[in-house]
C-alpha cells in the first residue's frame, strides 16, 4: 500500500462512488460539483492512483469552520487512514491562524463513531457550555 494525501478534491466520479460504498445518501450531479468546488479544503487519500479516501471542510476563512464527508472506502477503513486525515486537517486548520486568534471546528459524526472523534479534542453536545447540535433536510 503506498499512501499519498494530496489536498485536491476526487474526481466527480470518484466522490459518488465513495459515498456509495459507505452507504452516504446519494446526491445530484450538480449538488456533487458544487460539493467539490466551494469546499474551503479537501484532502484525497489515494493508494497507487486509486482513491480510497477524503475529508473535506467548509468554512468562510472567519472562525466557523465545519468538517464533513470523512469518508474511508470499506476494504481499507481501520488502518489508520480516517486518523491521518483528521490530523492533517487539524493541523491544516490550525496554519491558517495568526497569533492570538481562534477558531471552532465543528462537525456532525455518523451514530456510534462518537468515539473516533473525541480523540482530536471533539466534545459531545449538549453538554454543560452547549446545547445540542441541530440539523434540517430540505427536500424539493
Amino acid at each position: 500500500m503506498a499512501l499519498e494525501f494530496i489536498d485536491k478534491a476526487p474526481t466527480l466520479e470518484e466522490y459518488k462512488e465513495m459515498r456509495r460504498l459507505v452507504n452516504f445518501m446519494p446526491l445530484s450531479d450538480r449538488i456533487c460539483r458544487n460539493v467539490l468546488n466551494n469546499a474551503f479544503h479537501i484532502t484525497t487519500v489515494r493508494d497507487n492512483g486509486k482513491c480510497v479516501g477524503m475529508i473535506r471542510v467548509l468554512s468562510e476563512g472567519g472562525y466557523a469552520n465545519f468538517i464533513t464527508d470523512v469518508i474511508v472506502i470499506p476494504e481499507y477503513q481501520h488502518q489508520g487512514i480516517g486518523k491521518q486525515m483528521m490530523h492533517r486537517t487539524m493541523d491544516y486548520l490550525y496554519s491558517t491562524l495568526e497569533p492570538g486568534e481562534k477558531i471552532v471546528v465543528y462537525l456532525m459524526s455518523a451514530k456510534e463513531r462518537e468515539p473516533f472523534y473525541r480523540q482530536f479534542g471533539f466534545r459531545d453536545r449538549p453538554n454543560e457550555m452547549l446545547g445540542a447540535g441541530m440539523s434540517q433536510w430540505l427536500e424539493k
